[in-house]
């Protein structure tokens, strides 16, 4: 496997001065818990935030389970980002322990926060850091359900800023990326579990440009396996994580995919089709309906060569390892 550890902020050193504003400032929105792939995501993150290729502004755990934004506490400290903020979706009726790895990796590495009321609440953190952030910046990333993203735009004007939480999303991002739905049609978990009326209610007040990541690209990206075992090593946070989730079996990349788009190097690989928007219903099934609707700037992404999968992979899996250790 070809060595791409700090490939982003060498492509962008080699390209300076030109690149030099392009940085993407980040707030990412991870269900992390049922699946092992938001782990994945991170550590991409993690890895890209220390080359200097993205700003990652703050982490949005939006999920019901508690040991969550302790583990992404303990992932941070792990790779030397204990500063990043991470926010927690507030005012849940049951918060209950379901994942088969949030505990363990709280329990074994060593977060900042020790349980998860000393989370940030996520509302909060998300105004407060689009509120800090220039005009038009801000690239969102979510790989789960849309509950946190709902009560942003849904948020009053408050002591971070005096615009409403839609007006701070019209003027601060710049771009969303969303991991959820099935093109060109279907039921997809992200989109109807737990929560399908925040699908429903974001897609009908988002009027930035928004690319979804389908289940279907995703499913057939299997990355986690072989050469992340043999990369890393058992005190390595991402090891353990996949370990304990189903044994170095691999798994698709839903949301690692939705990472990956901040790449430039993307456009080998994948391509955008914008001949319409994404239509959802309240019970969070979605179709794609091709020809323009105003306000909406909608596309999602395909691969340009089924036989190139592999070869995603394997891009995938070395921007998780990193430096490796």
């Amino acid at each position: 496997m070809k060595n791409i550890v700090c490939k982003f902020f060498l492509l962008a050193l080699l390209a300076l001065p030109y690149l030099g504003a392009a940085q993407h400032r980040v707030i990412f929105d991870t269900d992390i818990d049922s699946d092992v792939d938001d782990v994945g995501a991170l550590a991409m993150l993690l890895n890209m935030h220390k080359c200097n290729e993205i700003d990652l502004a703050a982490i949005i755990v939006t999920s019901d389970d508690p040991y969550a934004p302790l583990c992404v506490s303990a992932i941070c400290n792990f790779y030397g980002q204990s500063d990043i903020p991470i926010g927690f979706l507030k005012g849940q009726a049951k918060l209950k322990n379901h994942s088969r790895y949030t505990r363990q990796i709280s329990e074994q590495f060593s977060p900042s926060i020790y349980n998860h009321s000393q989370a940030e609440d996520g509302t909060s953190l998300y105004r407060r850091i689009l509120a800090k952030s220039k005009n038009n910046s801000v690239t969102i990333i979510t790989v789960g359900h849309l509950s946190s993203l709902m009560r942003l735009l849904q948020s009053a004007p408050d002591g971070h800023s005096p615009l409403t939480g839609q007006q701070l999303a019209e003027k601060r991002v710049k771009q969303w990326y969303c991991m959820g739905g099935q093109y060109p049609s279907g039921k997809e978990a992200n989109f109807y579990r737990p929560d399908p009326l925040s699908t429903y209610f974001t897609l009908q007040n988002w009027h930035k440009p928004v690319v979804f990541c389908g289940w279907e690209i995703g499913n057939k990206i299997l990355t986690g396996g072989k050469r992340v075992k043999e990369a890393l090593t058992e005190n390595h946070p991402v090891y353990q994580a996949y370990l304990h989730y189903n044994n170095f079996a691999s798994r698709p990349s839903w949301d690692q995919l939705a990472v990956y788009l901040l790449s430039n190097d993307s456009a080998s690989y994948i391509e955008r089709v914008s001949n319409g928007y994404c239509e959802v219903n309240e019970a969070g099934e979605n179709r794609w309906v091709e020809g323009k609707k105003k306000g909406l700037k909608h596309s999602y992404i395909r691969l340009k060569n089924e036989s190139d999968a592999e070869k995603l992979a394997e891009e995938i899996d070395a921007l998780m390892i990193g430096h490796g250790k």
